[in-house]
Formats: structure tokens, C-alpha cells, sequence
């Protein structure tokens, strides 16, 4: 009677277990589609089963439907076993700064990427060997980084132009000093080139439009002392995404 219910369970294993593993095999040979339909079948008899959260967001993440992946491996990243939760957050941040790079606006690109960075800190915490996720992290801050200083790079700059709508014109002493600093600057004396302009401005209230003067200069002056270019970001790491299970 025992062997008689072991072999019924083992059947009955075998029998579920078949549209996952077929729909790995499609998944290993690049038919996401395909295994997608076989995990949607899997699912039919087993609707809780935490694999198939994980499974059916990675076919929807390889096919690019990025909100419903979201929404699957969301699901995933709350399974019990934290290796297996680990993965599914790794995969699930890398859903998110996909969703950044599609995104039109720079505030949602932000908050994407924010959202990534949360998650690859997740997928660290719950598996501190995640090395893919620790590299991850790296870049989509610096990513992150960059986006939020074009922002203010932008928002600077409109404040500018509306600065200067409301500055009055440059008095005449100012168009002088203005004269000499680029002239200064021409023969290389950036120094004093700033420190005439930051005199100026703090004198001559016409002068506070010559701000981004000093600004370029500052600049010069710190790249002449030896400041680097950033280095260009390599983003290809986020490409190592996980598979199926």
C-alpha cells in the first residue's frame, strides 16, 4: 500500500513537473515565448508555486514586456529560500533599469534606476556571494549619478536663462573687467582671471550674470591641476541576467 501511494506522488510530481522542465528547454535554447506558454500551463494546476513567479517574469523580462515581469518577479522576490529570493531580485532590478532606459522622461529614468539600485542591494543582502550583483550596483548608481546631475545641470541652466531675462544690462565697468578676464584668460592666467570676475560680482550688482564665467574657469583651473574625465561607464554586466529554474 505505501509503495502503491509513493508511486502515485511520484507520478503525480512527474506529471507537473514536465511544462516546467519542456519549458526550460525552450527557455535554454532562446524560445522564451515558447516557455512561456509551457510555465502558463504549469501554473494552471500549481498557482502558487513561487518557481513559476520567477520562471514566467524572466520569459517576460527576455521579451521585453517589462511591466508584467515586474509584476511576476515582485512576487518571486518574497519566496522563503533567500538564494532563490536573491535571484529573483537580482532579475527583477535589472527589469527596472530596462524600464529606465525606455523611459521619455528623466524623472522616471531616475526613479527606475532607483528602484534597481534598491533591489540589487537586496539581492546582496540576502546572498552576500552575489558577485554579478555587487558589479551591478556599481554601474546603475553611477548611471544614476549622471542622470540626476543632467537635471541639475538643467535645471541650473534654465535658471540661468531666466536669471539673466531679469538681470539688468552690464554697466560699462563691468563690460571692462569682463574684457581683461578674457583677455587674461587668453594668456593663461586663469587664476586671476577668476578672482577679477569674483571681485566684480561682488560689487557690481549688473555682474551676477557673469557667474558662469567664474564657473568655466574654476573648471579649466582644475583640469589644468590634473582633475580626469570620468571614466566611460560599461554597462554590459547588466546583459548577465539569470535563467530559468
Amino acid at each position: 500500500m505505501r509503495l502503491l501511494v509513493f508511486l502515485m506522488c511520484l507520478l503525480a510530481a512527474g506529471l507537473w513537473a514536465r511544462p516546467i522542465n519542456d519549458g526550460n528547454k525552450l527557455f535554454k535554447n532562446g524560445d522564451y515565448a515558447g516557455a512561456l506558454e509551457k510555465y502558463m500551463k504549469a501554473r494552471e494546476s500549481e498557482p502558487a508555486n513561487p518557481l513559476l513567479f520567477y520562471n514566467i517574469g524572466t520569459c517576460q523580462y527576455k521579451l521585453g514586456n517589462y511591466d508584467e515581469a515586474k509584476k511576476e518577479l515582485e512576487s518571486a522576490v518574497r519566496m522563503p529560500d533567500k538564494k532563490m529570493a536573491a535571484k529573483a531580485a537580482y532579475n527583477l532590478a535589472n527589469t527596472h533599469f530596462r524600464m529606465g532606459e525606455k523611459a521619455a522622461e528623466g524623472s522616471e529614468r531616475i526613479a527606475a534606476w532607483r528602484e534597481s539600485v534598491a533591489y540589487l542591494k537586496k539581492a546582496i543582502d540576502l546572498d552576500n556571494t552575489f558577485e554579478n550583483a555587487k558589479k551591478n550596483v556599481e554601474i546603475v548608481q553611477r548611471k544614476l549619478k549622471e542622470e540626476l546631475d543632467k537635471q541639475k545641470q538643467n535645471q541650473d541652466q534654465n535658471q540661468d536663462q531666466n536669471n539673466d531675462q531679469k538681470q539688468p544690462p552690464l554697466s560699462d565697468k563691468a563690460k571692462e573687467v569682463l574684457a581683461r578676464a578674457l583677455q587674461l584668460c587668453k594668456d593663461g592666467k586663469y587664476a586671476e582671471a577668476k578672482e577679477m570676475l569674483e571681485n566684480l560680482i561682488a560689487e557690481d550688482e549688473t555682474a551676477g550674470q557673469l557667474s558662469g564665467h567664474v564657473q568655466r574657469i574654476d573648471d579649466v583651473i582644475e583640469i589644468k591641476a590634473g582633475r580626469k574625465p570620468k571614466a566611460k561607464i560599461d554597462a554590459s554586466n547588466t546583459d548577465n541576467d539569470l535563467e530559468v529554474i
